[in-house]
């Protein structure tokens, strides 16, 4: 098993952080890897991860640069992270990458006590009434990949929980528990497992080309 390692002499969205993602499974391409793997995002994840270990280089297809509500993110994040401290007197500390092994990484919004997680979200007004429609209703408020990006991020830094914050500033900000899903992590290990002997096999194809 391996140990988590905690980079904090990185920071997230530097020249560095994008470095060391190179050639990585991360929590942020965690949806495709889940896909079956007869789909486009699978296969495009792989094709993604072969061109980088064999380059050393971004993907060239890997073109995002950001829009408009990534933006947003990076402008109300800080904002959310100080409105959840005040309120729940809980710590938030930043971490810039956490290792898992050579081919798995992830960058969490922040660290709690020595066994949780925080995720961000910054949602425009429509979207974050309806989780708060949800949240009064009982049900989860984290869509399908964000569940699949906050399990991997627990899977790799190998903690209890990941607390989902919703924020936007003219309406009730969110603060959902979320716990590790068994099942879940199994399915991630396995896949992961899967998906690097398959980038493996077609590395070594390309080198006897």
């Amino acid at each position: 098993m391996y140990k988590p390692i905690y980079r904090y002499d990185i920071e997230q969205n530097s020249d560095e952080w994008l470095e060391i993602k190179i050639g990585k499974f991360s929590a942020s391409n965690s949806a495709p890897l889940l896909m079956d793997k007869n789909t486009k995002g699978y296969t495009g994840l792989i094709n993604k991860i072969i061109e980088e270990r064999l380059t050393g280089l971004p993907c060239e297809n890997d073109s995002f640069k950001g829009n408009a509500f990534t933006n947003r993110g990076h402008e109300f994040e800080p904002i959310a992270r100080n409105d959840f401290e005040i309120d729940t007197l809980q710590v938030v500390n930043l971490v810039g990458v956490v290792e898992l092994n050579d081919w798995v990484l992830c960058s969490p919004d922040g660290l709690i006590n020595d066994d949780k997680l925080h995720q961000i979200k910054c949602p425009i007004f429509s979207t974050q009434r309806k989780y708060l429609e949800l949240v009064k209703n009982g049900k989860c408020p984290i869509d399908t990949n964000y569940y699949k990006q906050m399990q991997f991020e627990l899977f790799v830094t190998q903690r209890e929980s990941n607390i989902f914050t919703s924020f936007h500033p003219k309406l009730k900000r969110i603060d959902y528990v979320l716990k590790r899903d068994e099942k879940m992590i199994s399915f991630i290990e396995t896949r992961l497992s899967e998906a690097k002997k398959e980038v493996l096999e077609q590395i070594q194809i390309i080198k006897n080309y």
